[in-house]
C-alpha cells in the first residue's frame, strides 16, 4: 500500500483546494467556476477518498469470504473520488449513481467465472468515467468476458498462459486498467454478495479451476488498486 507521502495532496483540505482550483482553471478558463467548484468539491473529494482507502485496507484483514465486495465499494468510492477532477458537477443527476454495468444473476450448473459476461449499461459509473476521464463513448451492447479481461492484467500473465482454458480465448479488451479492474471486482462481488452457494463451495471445496486465479487476483488487488488511482490523480494534478 502507498505511504502517507503519496495520499497528502488527496487529504489535506488547504492543499487540495488549491490544486482543484488550478485544475478546474483549465477546465473552464473562468475563475468563478474554479473557485465554486474547488470549494464545494474539497470535502466530497476527502470523504470519498478516505473511504476508498478504509475499505481497501480493511479488505486485508478479512476472510476472503467477504474481500471482493469490500474491494469492490472501496474502488468505487476512489474512482467516485477522482471523477471529480473531470466532472466537477457529479453527480449531477440519478442516473450516474448506479454501476453501469451488469451481469447474470442465477449462475447456470455448469458455470466458469472466465467464460461469465458483464454488460456496459446506458447510464451508470462505467460509462460515466468512460466518456468523462477516456473520451470513449459508452455502448450498451457493450459485453466483456472475464477471461478477456484477466488477459489484459500484466503480472496475470504466466498464470493465464499457464491454463489451458485460456487457449481459446482472445485478448480483445480495449480498455483501460482502471476500468478492467472496475469489471472484473464488480462480478466477483455480485457473486459474492448474491451467489453465496457457488461462493462458499468454491472456497470450502476448492473444485474449480476458477479458485487459484481468482485468489492471485484478489490478493493483489488492494495494492494494485491504489496504485492505478494514485497514478491517475497524479497524471492530472500539477506539482
Amino acid at each position: 500500500m502507498h505511504t502517507f507521502t503519496d495520499f497528502h495532496r488527496f487529504t489535506v483540505s488547504e492543499t487540495l483546494t488549491k490544486t482543484l482550483y488550478t485544475r478546474y482553471q483549465s477546465l473552464y478558463n473562468e475563475e468563478k467556476y474554479a473557485k465554486k467548484y474547488a470549494y464545494e468539491n474539497t470535502l466530497p473529494f476527502i470523504h470519498r477518498w478516505q473511504q476508498g482507502r478504509s475499505l481497501l485496507e480493511e479488505c486485508q484483514h478479512m476472510s476472503f469470504h467477504a474481500q471482493p465486495l469490500l474491494l469492490f465499494y472501496g474502488f468505487s468510492h476512489l474512482i467516485k473520488a477522482l471523477i471529480l477532477l473531470y466532472d466537477p458537477t457529479y453527480p449531477s443527476t440519478t442516473n450516474v449513481l448506479a454501476h453501469g454495468v451488469s451481469t447474470r444473476k442465477r449462475k447456470r450448473k455448469d458455470y466458469r467465472f472466465i467464460d461469465d459476461e458483464v454488460k456496459i449499461q446506458k447510464h451508470g459509473l462505467f460509462p460515466h468515467v468512460l466518456q468523462h476521464m477516456y473520451q470513449m463513448e459508452p455502448s450498451n451492447q457493450d459485453r466483456f468476458q472475464m477471461a478477456t479481461l484477466f488477459l489484459q492484467i500484466p503480472f496475470l500473465k504466466d498464470i493465464v498462459r499457464d491454463d489451458p482454458r485460456f487457449k481459446s480465448k482472445k485478448n480483445e479488451a480495449t480498455l483501460p486498467a482502471l476500468l478492467i479492474h472496475y469489471l472484473l471486482l464488480y462480478n466477483l462481488s455480485m457473486i459474492n454478495r448474491y451467489e453465496t452457494e457457488w461462493w462458499g463451495e468454491l472456497i470450502s471445496q476448492r473444485s474449480s479451476a476458477d479458485l487459484p486465479l481468482i485468489e492471485t487476483y484478489v490478493k493483489a488487488c488492494p495494492a494494485l488498486c491504489e496504485t492505478i488511482i494514485v497514478e491517475e490523480a497524479r497524471g492530472v494534478f500539477v506539482d
